[in-house]
């Protein structure tokens, strides 16, 4: 089981599909977002479509955690796409999993009507809720069992999420790390309200990606849950409305969610999202895994200042 240079490839995905259903792929295409994985639909003349998700023999350990997730909490109802094949130890890891209906919510967010949103922010709220009972070691960060979590407390992920902005940011020369030192002062003072977090288990990336839903703005699930974070669960909300004020969108979807789940909009919430637009800033001249978010010099500036805003109101 081979594939052209070493790396996933069409090729490989189509023979997988072929090799899981037992029939014969019509066409194959690789979704053009994903900074981990190589995630391929492949459709058929007379039976439903699959997702092949193949990955490197160095990110093995991910799709280990990805069908750990999906054993744990698939029966407790969260709604994750069937398995219908896997091989963890293959040469290139793969898994073969239920193309869900629809596509990711920052597809069709801007078009749906606000109605649509309430109920689709109810099943992630249901989802997070679901997630937050799974057992928890008093570890923070992101794992794929509780005992593995890698830090102490809260403050560290935090710290160490700033840090990775600022080393992107750095190597890609497009801003002044003055933008990084600006954000870390203010953390400063927000490390011992941080700290005071439980380690709460919940899904990190159900943001406007990897929720899918139809064009109607019908829900179908969640997918790419290769692990969980463990600290405070408004972190993704801020990442949620981080994404939609910088990529577009309706904000409200984010605020309906805050109020559905009761979570409180405070300085720390708004230290989350500010911190969440800066790691977008420090995306700007990177490329991941051969996808690359289009931007310009016009872009950047908007983004720039989305982020000076988001900063003064945490300082």
């Amino acid at each position: 089981m081979t594939a052209t240079d070493g790396l996933p490839d069409a090729a490989l995905a189509e023979r997988l599909a072929h090799k899981a259903t037992g029939a014969r792929p019509a066409a194959i295409r690789r979704f053009p977002t994903g900074s981990q994985h190589f995630v391929f639909e492949a459709t058929f003349a007379d039976r439903d479509a699959v997702v092949v998700r193949l990955s490197r023999a160095a990110d093995r350990p991910i799709v280990r955690g990805a069908l750990r997730q999906s054993a744990l909490l698939r029966p407790l109802g969260v709604p994750l796409p069937e398995v219908i094949a896997s091989d963890a130890d293959a040469p290139l890891p793969y898994v073969i999993l239920q193309r869900l209906p629809g596509n990711d919510l920052a597809h069709v967010i801007a078009r749906l009507p606000e109605g649509r949103l309430e109920p689709i922010a109810r099943r992630i709220v249901e989802a997070q809720r679901v997630a937050a009972a799974t057992p928890t070691a008093g570890r923070y960060g992101y794992a794929a069992d509780p005992a593995s979590a890698p830090f102490a407390n809260w403050s560290e992920t935090l710290a160490s999420g700033v840090l990775r902005s600022r080393t992107r940011i750095a190597a890609a020369g497009l801003f002044d790390l003055a933008l990084v030192e600006a954000l870390e002062a203010v953390f400063a003072s927000l490390r011992p309200e941080a700290d005071a977090q439980p380690a709460t288990p919940f899904l990190h990336d159900t943001t406007t990606k990897n929720v899918i839903v139809t064009a109607a703005g019908a829900f179908s699930g969640i997918v790419d849950v290769d692990d969980l974070c463990f600290g405070d669960p408004r972190f993704v909300v801020a990442l949620t409305l981080a994404a939609l004020t910088a990529f577009g969108g309706p904000v409200a979807y984010a605020h309906t969610w805050m109020r559905i789940a009761g979570f409180r909009d405070d300085r720390l919430f708004r230290f989350y999202v500010a911190a969440c637009l800066l790691d977008f800033l420090s995306e700007e001249g990177q490329v991941f895994n051969g996808n690359q978010r289009p931007t310009s010099p016009e872009a950047r500036q908007r983004l720039l200042g989305l982020y000076a805003a988001s900063l003064r109101d945490v300082t």
